[in-house]
């Protein structure tokens, strides 16, 4: 029996917007800190802020990694490349398609599993009542093309 294992990362690209909060975030920490050298009261809330801060610009740090081995896809999320979260489980019975776009579905859950990057490749895979955004390799539309799951 022919095994088929694919596994492949995507790398999370922050928007603007996020980019945009980081740098002001990151700026409001630096003069949060050189104002409590001049005004020591304001340690403790500093603190606070700047390890609220630091513990949010942390979680920004993940990638999404999609493994399909046999007919079953997976969705893990990798957090600073230490965590590892589980997000999505599916089996191939269970897919009614793939298509390229993000499509929409009236009452279907929408899951954006994408890298964020505007001229990505992403495709839906429909599978009962969710809608999945993910951005495929070539390997995997091979096989939803063997398994008429392509359109």
């Amino acid at each position: 029996m022919k095994d088929v294992v694919l596994e492949w990362c995507i790398p999370y690209v922050m928007p603007k917007g996020k980019r945009l909060l980081k740098a002001v975030l990151m700026a409001a920490m630096a003069v949060l800190v050189v104002d409590t050298i001049i005004f020591p009261l304001l340690f403790l809330p500093v603190l606070a802020f700047v390890i609220f801060g630091v513990l949010l610009l942390r979680s920004w740090r993940y990638e999404f990694e999609y493994v399909y081995v046999n007919g079953d896809f997976e969705v893990s999320k990798i957090i600073r490349k230490e965590k590892r979260k589980d997000l999505y489980h599916c089996e191939r019975k269970n897919m009614e398609y793939v298509a390229e776009g993000r499509k929409s579905v009236t009452g279907c859950k929408v899951r954006d599993f994408t890298s964020g990057w505007e001229n990505a490749r992403v495709y839906t895979l429909k599978a009962g009542n969710d809608l999945v955004y993910l951005e495929p390799n070539e390997e995997f539309l091979e096989e939803m093309r063997l398994h008429r799951k392509l359109q």
